[in-house]
């Protein structure tokens, strides 16, 4: 089943984990493992699926409420593969009382994506959220009433994928769509593939600006005008929401704050009269609309003007015009075949931090978090990638 689902949904014919990185899980057999892979798609926990299945473990996927009500077929599903929904940003106490249970029985090995959510970028990787790592020290705080303390294993994961074979075709198949949707008849002249993506992407930025009342300085450089729009959008967002994000912090964490007060509004059952509930479920419904606007910074929000060119590689290119089709077309496009290359880092075991977090706890998520976001980073750093660079002509 597992092998199945891979070719039929993300497209990917081959995993390659080496027998080391194997072997490094198998030693884990019979303990408490919080799996941290990094979370560039949806193709993800299709992988670990399949991990789970050469495994022969049982995994539990700790996975946001909107994935089981994006689509109730894939909701109905995962949810039977071991998912199970936590509210972001929120005091959920039944999934934070899931993932105590789990951790403190040991029954099975859950997997959290650290990121929070994916990016849409195979080789980025976003800041990790530090309230990983907190489940295992509230799993802790638990069992110390009923004496020894057992290890509980954080594992990093690094998952990349590369396409198995030429890609140009599907590349300007996709340049053509989105050609004809954002950009005019008369403004199409023969051009290299990487100069195409650039018009359309200007194209869809010019577009976002009309709409949103922008006009940007003609001396303006396009990534000055991307990060302009972005930061229009999560202020606007931020204002209707009643929020004030200070404006030095990070983009994401700002994002992030959005889409938790977004959550917690939209998943919030209120407990008033009849007439009550319908005024909260109408402004439910207001807010849902700015999760779209969100969504559509959050997509964008690892890019920058020159990924692309940085590496002309097929997979970068075909990452940044699944964004564009998700973003003009409303669906994100899945191309293959793919073979996804997958490393397991160092096990952190985590009651070697368990003394620190009592004295120190903002301190010891901090090291374990970061501890956690290098090893990813490094492995997918170390891959080397068996497709050759697009040309610059082509």
């Amino acid at each position: 089943m597992a092998g199945i689902m891979l070719r039929r949904v993300p497209k990917i014919v081959e995993v390659d984990v080496k027998e080391e990185d194997l072997r490094r899980l198998r030693e884990l057999k019979n303990h408490r493992v919080v799996l941290t892979p990094n979370h560039s798609g949806e193709k993800e926990p299709y992988i670990l699926f399949y991990l789970s299945k050469i495994l022969r473990e049982e995994f539990y996927y700790l996975t946001a409420k909107e994935v089981f009500e994006r689509n109730i077929l894939e909701g109905w599903l995962i949810q039977r593969l071991g998912a199970y929904s936590i509210i972001r940003g929120a005091v959920d106490r039944h999934s934070f009382r899931m993932t105590r249970q789990l951790l403190g029985e040991g029954k099975g090995w859950l997997v959290i994506f650290p990121e929070g959510t994916a990016c849409g970028q195979n080789d980025t990787v976003m800041p990790f959220h530090q309230g990983t790592a907190q489940f295992a020290f509230w799993a802790y705080e638990d069992l110390a009433k009923e004496g020894e303390l057992p290890p509980i294993y954080f594992v990093p994961i690094a998952i990349i994928y590369v396409y198995l074979r030429d890609m140009h075709r599907e590349i300007d198949r996709s340049l053509r769509r989105l050609e004809r949707e954002v950009l005019p008849a008369s403004s199409l002249q023969p051009s290299n593939l990487y100069h195409r993506l650039r018009s359309v992407g200007e194209a869809v930025l010019s577009a976002n600006e009309k709409e949103h009342n922008v006009r940007p300085r003609k001396e303006a450089s396009l990534e000055e005008r991307i990060q302009h729009m972005k930061e229009l959008i999560v202020s606007r967002v931020a204002s209707a929401l009643g929020i004030s994000p200070p404006a030095d912090r990070p983009l994401l964490d700002r994002i992030r704050e959005l889409l938790n007060a977004i959550d917690q509004l939209v998943y919030h059952e209120h407990e008033g009269r009849d007439y009550e509930r319908r005024l909260h479920q109408i402004h439910q419904q207001e807010v849902r609309g700015f999760f779209d606007d969100v969504s559509r910074v959050l997509r964008f929000v690892a890019l920058h003007d020159g990924y692309v060119r940085e590496t002309l590689t097929a997979e970068r290119f075909l990452d940044v015009l699944a964004l564009l089709e998700h973003e003009v077309f409303g669906r994100r496009r899945n191309w293959g075949p793919k073979k996804a290359l997958v490393k397991v880092g160092e096990p952190l075991n985590l009651i070697q931090y368990y003394q620190r977090y009592k004295n120190d706890k903002r301190g010891t998520l901090q090291e374990v978090t970061a501890a956690l976001e290098s090893s990813v980073r490094q492995m997918l750093n170390e891959f080397s990638f068996p497709t050759k660079p697009i040309g610059p002509g082509l």
